[in-house]
């Protein structure tokens, strides 16, 4: 609630001077050498934001004491101000040119957020002092100090402002107020081991001592408001004073306090070239620090991402570079490939410094919370604030978004998600490597606010166990178009196009297999190299009919490697789940090079069948071995399998009876109609991972259409105990190509061991290409 003219409009005579306000060394018992070093922070506070009014702002949006809403800047002017060293040195003065200041109401607000931060530098400043003398190392000072500073600011202003309203009750409630505002820090390593000796130690006597400097402000109070709001303000300082015993009886029984970050935790750092370390002397940006910090609070910790750089910990997902839509094209990967139970999301800077529609940009973010949430709805997600740049219309883009990034936060926060907003504003201008990096300092400070976010959400029990399993390897990243790469061969809808590796040099090759079952092939070149990359030329040999046909319908005809040798063979697929096939021999030696006469080696029925339609079942190396298997793929999507033996040594050669080794339900389903279902290595790995095409189909009867996007399972073999094998969710991996999905094939076009995405045009043969990035 803001409060709203409880004092009189500020007398003419008021706005005809400058307004001065003096902090000495000896107010507050501060070290002037401390205060010296704290002044140029205060000026580049005040660069950074535009101007003192701007300063003003942001130190009451970073802090986060109880009340401090009565203390509404929005409608502030971004006035100017100016903080000097005394000419002695042995103190700062604050300067409001008269110019600046109005008759407005909302110079109460203003006064008192000027009080609450002289005093939140001062306690910082006691803080430093303090941990310095007790050996503290000066890495570790403003992890501490610093979140201090912006809750003293808040709670001062909001105490500020009840006593100019006359609302602030009894010096119990001013007691509490007080309390609960350091106590709002409470819990972890840096609580118990320097935070509460401090407060132990200092905090009474500094509010005391903030009570006399007070009530020095008396007179330029008074001459704003009037006496009235004067004498208000000097009976707070003697209450000040006397709240030293109240304080210190509340501060001696002071311990550790749980930050309930005992657990497993494995982090997701998300974003751009911030996350990845860029400007930090070691590449590790904040990581290392953040690391050793939760390790301090018992924290078993991961850090997790396909991407890698510093010392260890050196996972992560940041992305040079990126902007927010980018980064949410490979978040779904991310958290479904390593299941994090917590994300630290740190993005936008590329959107603002691009000038990349920075007024979307908020909106951008929040759809990108909303899509972590629906990908991992079990996540703790901590959302920070941009750090500040040294570019002056970034920086003014920065700080508009930053506002934008509060309320974006806030919205979720309050529908139930566990999204919580850190505050990078103790990041400044002077931690910043360039134009938009930290160094060093800044990212320690980067690491001390993630982790006192991450202190307040561990109280809060927000942190569930991570996601199940091991996380995968690593996710799909991308897929590199190539254009057109085959013009198609055939006319009508007689024949049919189908890529498959038939000379052995893991490249997929084209075939188009007619209606009678014969066979045209031509053998994959690559790409042109007299033509650019992804341009599509891509280099087709022809190799004339390879197979005559078997006198079955063209439809009954796949291509699959049965045994290991690399090469593709013949295989008739009968109605009933039984199979006839062919191992390749490859050309005719005989034959001239593309005459089209291949050898096939006759191997009779290899595969009974197993009472399915023969449109249930699926050819795919499930084990890694080169060899084919055999999968039947049921309505609801379940999967049960037979490893390939190979032919049965005690048969003689093409007598037909193979080995087939029964898995049983290897798959349990995901709920979608199974003509649905492919199976294609898209990690790289040989074994055939789970593949779904496209979104869901609502009422699971298969009747639907169904779009050309993908979802991928990886597969991690079967499980120790037997049953349904491991299927790792890599989430929808491919968006689709506004096509049928039955049009989408798998196949590596490339020989790198991953499979590629076709699309492959129905009468004709056409072939768009997608390389797989891996």
């Amino acid at each position: 609630m803001m409060v709203v003219c409880l004092a009189p409009a500020l007398p003419a005579s008021a706005a005809d001077q400058d307004v001065t306000i003096t902090l000495n060394a000896s107010d507050l018992g501060l070290s002037t050498a401390v205060l010296r070093d704290i002044v140029p922070e205060m000026q580049a506070e005040i660069r950074e934001h535009g101007g003192l009014g701007g300063a003003l702002k942001q130190a009451v949006a970073d802090g986060s004491a109880p009340m401090h809403e009565r203390v509404d800047p929005s409608v502030w002017p971004n006035f100017t101000g100016t903080v000097n060293l005394t000419s002695n040195g042995g103190g700062l003065v604050l300067t409001i040119p008269a110019g600046e200041i109005t008759s407005s109401s909302f110079w109460q607000d203003i006064a008192a957020t000027v009080i609450g931060w002289i005093v939140g530098y001062g306690l910082r400043m006691l803080c430093i002092g303090f941990l310095t003398s007790s050996g503290v190392g000066a890495a570790i000072i403003p992890l501490v100090c610093t979140p201090l500073q912006t809750t003293v600011t808040a709670m001062m202003a909001a105490i500020m402002s009840h006593t100019f309203a006359g609302t602030l009750g009894t010096i119990q409630a001013t007691r509490d107020i007080i309390i609960a505002g350091i106590l709002g820090l409470a819990g972890g390593y840096l609580w118990e081991r320097y935070l509460a000796p401090w407060a132990k130690a200092q905090l009474a006597s500094s509010i005391k001592k903030a009570g006399g400097w007070i009530r020095n402000q008396v007179p330029w109070l008074n001459r704003w408001f009037g006496g009235v709001t004067a004498e208000r303000v000097e009976n707070l300082g003697w209450r000040f004073e006397e709240l030293e015993e109240l304080i210190a009886e509340e501060t001696a029984a002071w311990a550790g306090v749980e930050s309930n970050l005992q657990r497993d935790l494995r982090i997701l750092p998300l974003g751009d070239s911030i996350t990845y370390g860029a400007g930090s002397s070691d590449g590790g940006g904040y990581r290392p620090t953040l690391n050793n910090l939760l390790r301090q609070d018992g924290a078993n910790v991961t850090f997790v991402g396909s991407q890698h750089s510093g010392p260890a910990p050196d996972a992560h997902e940041g992305r040079s570079g990126w902007t927010i839509s980018q980064v949410a094209g490979i978040t779904d990967a991310a958290l479904t490939t390593y299941r994090p139970n917590v994300v630290l999301l740190h993005i936008g800077t590329n959107d603002l410094n691009n000038n990349d529609d920075p007024g979307g940009a908020p909106a951008r973010l929040g759809a990108l919370i909303d899509q972590i949430f629906r990908t991992a709805p079990d996540v703790t997600l901590l959302v920070s604030t941009i750090v500040p740049s040294n570019w002056g219309p970034t920086q003014e883009r920065i700080l508009r978004f930053n506002e934008a990034v509060r309320w974006e936060v806030g919205v979720r926060w309050g529908s139930g998600k566990h999204v919580y907003m850190v505050n990078m504003t103790t990041v400044t201008l002077t931690d910043l490597a360039d134009l938009l990096h930290p160094n060093d300092s800044g990212y320690l400070k980067m690491a001390g606010a993630f982790y006192q976010g991450l202190v307040q959400v561990g109280r809060a029990g927000w942190i569930g166990a991570p996601g199940g399993g091991s996380p995968a390897p690593a996710p799909i990243k991308g897929w590199f178009p190539q254009g057109t790469i085959a013009s198609g061969t055939y006319g009508g809808d007689t024949s049919r196009a189908v890529y498959a590796d038939v000379n052995g040099d893991r490249k997929a090759d084209y075939l188009q297999i007619n209606a009678n079952s014969s066979v045209q092939a031509w053998l994959n070149g690559g790409p042109n190299p007299k033509e650019s990359t992804g341009g599509g030329d891509w280099l087709w040999y022809p190799q004339g009919t390879i197979a005559s046909g078997v006198g079955a319908p063209g439809a009954n005809i796949r291509f699959t490697d049965l045994n290991g040798d690399g090469r593709a063979d013949y295989v008739k697929l009968n109605d009933d789940s039984s199979v006839q096939a062919w191992l390749n021999g490859g050309p005719n030696p005989k034959e001239p090079t593309g005459g089209g006469d291949w050898l096939w080696y006759p191997q009779g029925t290899i595969a009974s069948g197993v009472g399915a339609p023969g449109s249930h079942i699926r050819f795919a190396d499930l084990n890694g071995d080169g060899r084919a298997d055999y999968a039947k793929v049921n309505d609801d999507s379940s999967v049960q399998a037979w490893l390939n033996g190979g032919p049965n040594p005690k048969e003689p050669t093409g007598g037909g009876d193979w080995l087939w080794f029964p898995q049983g339900t290897i798959a349990s389903g995901v709920g979608q109609p199974g003509h649905r279902v492919r199976f294609a290595p898209l990690y790289g790995s040989r074994s055939a991972d789970y593949i779904l095409m496209g979104r869901s189909d609502d009422n699971h009867t298969g009747t639907q259409p169904y779009d050309s996007s993908v979802q991928v399972w990886q597969n991690g073999g079967p499980k120790p105990e037997g049953g349904d094998w491991y299927w790792w969710p890599g989430g929808e991996v491919a968006s689709g190509v506004l096509v049928d999905g039955a049009r989408i094939q798998f196949a590596d076009l490339n020989a790198d061991g991953r499979a590629d995405y076709l699309d492959v045009a129905p009468g004709t043969g056409a072939t768009r290409a997608w390389i797989n990035f891996g």
